[in-house]
């Protein structure tokens, strides 16, 4: 089994020389390898104004009640799930939809006087989730 193991190694080692002889590919991977560095710093920053976002989410959304976008699975509840919605809403996913649900007042049926209450923020959840897509796309694209 261990001779079976190196020959597949070997195998995979066939596709490096082709390198030697195909100077388009080989420029096009130096590329890729060189970009790497670059790409890393882009991905972190979006990450980090992930993160930001998906604290104040937490922070300002996480009891409204559930609506049409807002759910068991899509919610700002926790952490990972919050940051999971960010990114689907980076996407173009349903982010509108999901705007309405957390800004949702009594005519859905939550209770403003519930201490903390199920109904949504107006005043925050436009400029929350209009900031995040143009930081987020400004990040992801330039």
């Amino acid at each position: 089994p261990m001779l079976l193991r190196v020959l597949r190694v070997a195998r995979i080692l066939r596709i490096l020389r082709l390198l030697k002889g195909a100077k388009e590919l080989r420029n096009l991977i130096v590329t890729m390898v060189l970009s790497f560095p670059s790409l890393m710093n882009v991905g972190s920053m979006l990450a980090l104004v992930t993160f930001i976002y998906a604290v104040l989410g937490v922070q300002l959304f996480c009891f409204v009640r559930p609506g049409a976008e807002l759910n068991e699975h899509r919610n700002f509840r926790s952490m990972g799930a919050a940051t999971l919605l960010l990114i689907q809403c980076l996407t173009g996913d349903g982010w509108s939809t999901l705007m309405a649900d957390v800004s949702a007042g009594p005519e859905r049926g939550c209770d403003p006087n519930l201490i903390p209450t199920d109904c949504g923020d107006r005043d925050a959840a436009l400029p929350y989730f209009l900031s995040y897509l143009f930081i987020g796309v400004y990040c992801l694209f330039y």
